[in-house]
């Protein structure tokens, strides 16, 4: 049985790297290198010994519809082959936090998990997150990491309420639920929303000039689907939501290790440069593993 990895990537090719080495022969990578980005690439196409697959097919900018298709893309090059059969979709600011093992058990339970809640959404900002829905955003033409581009977005948004134009939401279209875009689920779930994007495109259409529909899109999907009842309300990913060492949610380091290695997450985020003894450690979990078993 194998797994497939879906990393969605733009500059942190080092730990993308680490990601790859982290894992067996067990796990394939898809792996979506933004468009825009101008990282050097020659690495991961050297790597041998993996099943490595690297693609640059969308510019995709925070907030904008393109991480939703960038995801839909990813899972369906995985789902060509018919060997995968569990997959779990990362960013490149991820790092697994457990020994392979858990992962094993994990396929073999055959066991979907992804956060849902029903929107609004107490903890989103702008209505319970119905703002991302009624007004519309234009993050796909403005980058919001760009000085000044996000003053711009706001500012297109007070202008849409202050002109009360407000975008309605058709009845037939389903409730909608929002959650993190990090998920770890079935090929079965995964065929499920794949069909539905291609057969009944009205959601993926109306989800266009929204803020964030990466993290409504598959939770609307599968809530409102017969696999409700197979969905664990849980992404299995450790995030530190409070500030520290310049983002939110936090870039980890030691402090947290303990945290990590009792937690009952398979993945944690988010880690850069400063995170690298935190990730030597990690590694010593996988590298004591191979050890005790051989």
């Amino acid at each position: 049985m194998k797994q497939a990895i879906l990393i969605l990537g733009y500059q942190d090719i080092n730990n993308i790297i680490r990601i790859i080495h982290y894992f067996d022969d067990c796990f394939e990578f898809y792996i979506h290198i933004d468009k825009k980005s101008k990282a050097d690439l020659s690495r991961l196409y050297t790597i041998k010994n993996k099943s490595i697959n690297i693609y640059r097919k969308y510019v995709v900018n925070w907030g904008g519809i393109f991480f939703m298709k960038v995801a839909l893309f990813l899972v369906k090059k995985a789902l060509e082959n018919d060997s995968n059969k569990y997959f779990h979709l990362i960013s490149e600011q991820d790092f697994p936090i457990k020994p392979l093992h858990y992962f094993y058990d994990l396929a073999k339970e055959n066991k979907n998990y992804l956060v849902f809640e029903k929107l609004p959404k107490k903890v989103w900002d702008g209505n319970g997150g119905l703002d991302r829905i009624h007004y519309y955003h234009f993050n796909d033409f403005f980058n919001a990491r760009k000085f000044g581009h996000g003053k711009i977005l706001n500012l297109l948004v007070r202008l849409q309420k202050k002109l009360k134009i407000k975008r309605s939401y058709e009845e037939h279209l389903p409730q909608l639920y929002g959650g993190s875009m990090w998920w770890s689920l079935t090929r079965e779930v995964l065929q499920y929303v794949i069909k539905e994007s291609e057969n009944n495109s009205f959601l993926k259409n109306r989800l266009n000039y929204t803020l964030l529909p990466d993290e409504i899109y598959f939770q609307t999907i599968l809530v409102n689907s017969p696999y409700l009842k197979n969905i664990i309300n849980d992404n299995l990913r450790y995030i530190d939501w409070t500030y520290r060492g310049g983002s939110r949610p936090a870039f980890l380091d030691m402090s947290d290790y303990n945290n990590l290695i009792t937690s009952n997450k398979i993945f944690a985020r988010k880690f850069n440069e400063n995170s690298q003894v935190l990730i030597d450690k990690l590694n010593e979990i996988i590298k004591y593993e191979k050890n005790f078993i051989n």
